[in-house]
């Protein structure tokens, strides 16, 4: 996949869900201003914000995963997160432990994981890398600035690339969207904080699609010659 390809699939899939969380501000708030809406349209509003960021968020780290494959390189040649990312799967089914089904005990079953270990890492040294982005980049738990950076780590991308301000941006927004679904937030949000989060979610997705044009675009991936 070409940085060109990459960013244009990011632009897009940005575009929509940009207007999708304006239409519903429009619909639900009019010319009414922020501070002075109801508590039930602002919920609303940050619930589908945070939605679209965690949607975004998974499907572009998904795109940057396809790109980096699409270079088929060897392990050498790659940066060691990336070999970790590609034993993802293996490693979560180490901490999870040896599941033991009705036919075989527990240390067989920790025997077979074992070995499909191994025949992993011989796939992974003997062809080109491939990762599997759903395991890589799981969103198993709700966005945060620690599942995100968790991401990025595993992709070899600096977590300093993303700005701090984006990382609490998506604290908040996670934040709020719990309290909400957990039926713990019903006071009024201030029309100023709730303005400042809509504007950031525009900047962390455009923001999150800089880093990631630009890690494509200087190859990081790549180990240093």
């Amino acid at each position: 996949m070409k940085v060109s390809e990459m960013r244009a699939q990011l632009e897009e899939d940005m575009a929509w869900r940009l207007d999708e969380i304006r239409h519903l501000f429009n619909h639900l708030l009019g010319d009414v201003k922020p501070e002075d809406a109801s508590v039930y349209s602002l919920r609303a509003l940050l619930v589908m914000q945070y939605a679209h960021l965690e949607g975004f968020t998974r499907n572009a780290l998904s795109l940057y995963v396809s790109a980096v494959n699409s270079h088929s390189l060897p392990v050498k040649e790659l940066q060691p997160e990336l070999m970790a990312a590609a034993l993802a799967g293996e490693f979560d089914t180490f901490r999870k432990g040896a599941s033991s089904g009705e036919e075989e005990g527990r240390l067989t079953s920790r025997a077979r994981h074992q070995i499909a270990f191994v025949k992993k890492l011989q796939e992974l040294i003997d062809g080109p890398v491939s990762i599997a982005a759903e395991v890589a980049v799981s969103m198993e738990m709700n966005l945060g600035s620690d599942v995100l950076k968790r991401a990025l780590v595993s992709l070899g991308i600096p977590i300093e690339k993303v700005d701090n301000d984006q990382y609490s941006s998506i604290e908040f927004v996670k934040r709020v969207r719990n309290d909400i679904a957990h039926g713990s937030r019903k006071e009024k949000i201030s029309g100023g904080m709730f303005s400042a989060h809509m504007k950031k979610c525009e900047e962390f997705m455009n923001g999150l699609s800089r880093v990631l044009t630009q890690a494509l675009s200087e190859e990081w991936f790549r180990l240093a010659s």
